[in-house]
């Protein structure tokens, strides 16, 4: 086609993809007119290994797809696109390991299998479900069988020393790259991964239950709550969450945000416990006056571009906000999506952010920054 033709139909594309961007308040047009740009630009046709169309991190160098990036992204599709945001979600299912492992990161040409990403596929996908009617009996038999193996993996595989909870033995297979919690080595157990399992295995007891597997249903429930209580009995030293080595048992002096994490068990855990947990988000010194640090300032590990040592994140910044209201907390929780959105349009898209001046680092334009700060943005937008 002549030049005009080909640049009216990616205009009329783009258009189309704006129109199906989730609405956000006003006072956030730009930065939604700049998410929806740099999302819609990632797309990426399913060829060579990409079993679906798939949205790339970034087209500057960030150009693959990690396993637990995809989750933010399906759920910002979710709503207004729910086959592209099913593609999303099931692209690393469809390159599972017979194991039940996922791949760390995709592109059209491999996949990594020196790490992998945490399990927040089963809260990702409730969540997505909650959203759209897509998600029919036949969609949840499709990803029943490959959630129950990314599960069983994570407690059969990742417990070396066999205490019944699992562990990362490489700071990357948390997402939290460098967090302090890995500061004298691994492999590390940390809380934040028993508490994505107790929520998956919780996920698949619904899904078991709706497509007639009610004996299955009830043992993930059983394994649910008795992580959740192992969890609590390994991890809460009475005032805080902790991590530590795995085998030893040492405990890992750590200020990292991952640490509140459990916050998104939300009233599965006992009253005392969340409302610590809460007070440690509001009180502490995370919360700047523009969103949540990984690492917490006054920490002599702090760094203002130390990836995941100081600067904020989009994807942790939804984990605590969606805890922040499941704990019934909705006045701090839109608090923090308001900081976060303000800052978002104001400095852009980036991989993430100086917690005390709001200017964007590392990747410029990133996509799950976007997918977040557009499910940010609805929340105060409804």
């Amino acid at each position: 086609p002549a030049f005009e033709e080909g640049r009216m139909a990616v205009k009329r594309d783009f258009e189309a993809w704006v129109h199906n961007t989730l609405p956000l308040p006003e006072e956030y047009s730009s930065g939604k007119y700049l998410a929806a740009y740099i999302t819609w630009s990632c797309v990426v046709p399913g060829e060579g290994i990409l079993t679906r169309p798939a949205m790339y991190m970034s087209k500057n160098w960030m150009t693959n797809i990690w396993s637990w990036d995809h989750c933010f992204n399906a759920m910002a599709l979710a709503k207004q696109s729910p086959e592209l945001a099913w593609d999303q979600f099931m692209i690393f299912f469809d390159l599972q390991d017979t194991t039940g492992m996922l791949p760390d990161f995709v592109n059209n040409r491999f996949a990594l299998w020196n790490f992998t990403k945490p399990p927040i596929h089963g809260w990702t996908l409730k969540r997505i479900w909650e959203q759209s009617d897509y998600v029919t009996v036949e969609k949840l038999l499709e990803v029943y069988e490959p959630l129950k193996k990314w599960t069983n993996w994570w407690m059969t595989y990742q417990d070396s020393d066999h205490d019944g909870i699992p562990q990362y033995n490489h700071g990357n297979d948390s997402g939290w790259d460098n967090s302090t919690i890995f500061h004298k080595g691994t492999p590390v157990e940390s809380p934040d991964l028993s508490s994505f399992l107790v929520l998956q295995m919780e996920v698949l007891a619904d899904i078991a239950g709706k497509i007639g597997k009610k004996d299955e249903a009830e043992e993930w429930r059983l394994q649910s709550k008795q992580l959740l209580t192992g969890m609590i009995e390994h991890f809460w030293d009475g005032e805080r969450f902790t991590a530590i080595r795995s085998g030893t048992h040492e405990v890992i002096e750590s200020d990292s945000l991952v640490l509140s994490i459990p916050l998104i068990l939300g009233k599965r855990l006992p009253g005392d416990i969340l409302e610590k947990l809460i007070e440690g988000i509001r009180d502490k010194g995370f919360l700047t006056k523009y969103g949540l640090a990984t690492e917490l300032p006054s920490s002599s590990f702090y760094r203002e571009d130390g990836y995941w040592r100081g600067p904020i994140w989009a994807p942790t910044t939804l984990l605590i906000v969606d805890g922040l209201l499941s704990a019934g907390e909705q006045e701090l929780g839109l608090e923090i999506a308001r900081r976060f959105c303000a800052m978002a349009t104001k400095s852009g898209m980036a991989e993430n952010y100086n917690a005390l001046t709001g200017e964007g680092l590392r990747d410029p334009a990133f996509t799950w920054t976007s997918s977040v700060f557009l499910i940010l943005g609805y929340l105060l937008y409804k």
